[in-house]
């Protein structure tokens, strides 16, 4: 723990962490080495520290109880790019998680993260909700992709690790129509509500399913083939309101991906979860699909 005036890091003074309130400093060396690791992922140019040690007596007066800060193990901040415009809170998020260093990171106002270097538990929060953990993935609860953030971090993706998606839907008044790839396009006719659906990947594997209106869940399947009835594709002729889809990551290709789709104009699902509102699949019950997308990540 560091009380006295120290150049930390190649960024960081221990100044820029002394309590507003009374001047005091105690910070830890190890939450300000981890901050320099986010710095330089991210290519920042600068970071502003808001808040880093907080007195007792200032912590209440700030947050309301005594907490990590007291301890000297956290510090709100902000991260600026190279060309000295402030990198969105969202973005620094992903890639502390992604970094895996830290186990206090949350949000405070979409400019402004707070981090700290709690070893027991976590804490992945959003301030402007609460100051309890709201989230367990940030990209899906912040509506991030990794593009995103690769904007900031420069980082390559391996064309061999890239996994492309190809899909068609079956209308019932037009029949199948042309083949879409990933989210170049649509599957779908305006006003026309969808039957069928196949889809298949060109790495891993991918089960789906359809729910039909006004009746059940029909069988998984795994193929892809309109000429097969048995397992080429989802669907029995008759309006679809759900579709499931589930991907399964090849051993070679490391983070997990999942199969991300949505339908009409809601909001995108991933694989069949059901946390942070996700209802385990895509689709309202009773509504009509018109419009099918979807992308491996």
């Amino acid at each position: 723990m560091i009380t006295v005036s120290k150049q930390i890091s190649e960024h960081f003074s221990s100044d820029e962490f002394r309590c507003p309130h009374c001047n005091k400093l105690k910070i830890d060396e190890n939450l300000v080495y981890k901050m320099e690791h986010i710095f330089s992922k991210l290519n920042a140019s600068k970071c502003i520290i808001s808040s880093g040690y907080r007195s007792d007596e200032y912590d209440i007066q700030i947050g309301g109880f005594v907490g990590n800060h007291a301890r000297g193990i956290a510090a709100d901040c902000c991260y600026y790019d190279k060309d000295g415009k402030i990198i969105p809170s969202k973005i620094v998020i992903c890639v502390a998680y992604d970094l895996g260093e830290l186990k206090g990171i949350a949000n405070i106002d979409g400019n402004y993260v707070h981090f700290d270097n709690r070893t027991a538990g976590t804490y992945y929060g959003d301030e402007r909700v609460s100051n309890n953990s709201v989230w367990t993935n940030p990209y899906d609860y912040f509506k991030v992709s990794r593009e995103d953030v690769i904007k900031y971090t420069g980082e390559v993706i391996e064309n061999d690790k890239k996994v492309n998606v190809f899909y068609k839907v079956k209308t019932n008044n037009t029949g199948w129509l042309p083949e879409v790839k990933n989210l170049e396009d649509y599957a779908g006719s305006k006003n026309n509500a969808i039957t069928d659906v196949a889809i298949k990947v060109d790495k891993g594997e991918v089960k789906y399913r359809v729910h039909v209106k006004g009746g059940n869940w029909l069988p998984y399947v795994t193929g892809y083939n309109i000429n097969d009835k048995n397992n080429g594709y989802a669907g029995n002729g008759k309006i679809i309101d759900a579709i499931e889809v589930y991907y399964y990551t090849p051993k070679d290709i490391r983070p997990f991906k999942r199969a991300k789709y949505k339908v009409n104009n809601y909001a995108y699902q991933y694989d069949n979860e059901v946390s942070e509102g996700q209802d385990g699949y895509a689709g309202k019950f009773g509504t009509n699909i018109i419009k099918f997308q979807i992308v491996i990540e």
